[in-house]
């Protein structure tokens, strides 16, 4: 059995019109060739590939309410850009401990088609 500390970004992917939400932590850098498979049938490895994002930055904790809002700014931007991007879902990402209380960092991503 092997205990990796967390890390981050912690993202969340949210779909139009679901309530069920995935939750991805990054695999850090040396057990990314060979990671450690998960002994929980509900957690499992999913290997991303590179990908364009428009990633809107905001900072203080972050509510579901406050990812919505930031996610529908940048919706309002890329639309008003003519920018083609995939609308069905987008991920937030946090990169701090919920235990941090200032200078927080988080983030709204859509994908670009």
């Amino acid at each position: 059995e092997m205990k990796i500390d967390m890390t981050v970004p912690v993202t969340c992917l949210i779909k139009s019109g679901c309530t069920d939400f995935k939750i991805s932590f990054f695999v850090p850098f040396e057990h990314q060739d060979c990671p450690p498979q998960p002994t929980n049938s509900d957690v499992f490895i999913e290997e991303r590939k590179a990908a364009a994002i428009f990633v809107r930055s905001f900072g203080g904790f972050a509510t579901p309410e406050k990812y919505a809002e930031e996610a529908e700014a940048l919706v309002r931007i890329l639309r008003n850009r003519g920018q083609p991007f995939h609308e069905d879902f987008f991920y937030t990402a946090c990169y701090q401990s919920p235990f941090k209380l200032f200078n927080r960092h988080n983030e709204v991503w859509y994908f670009k088609k």
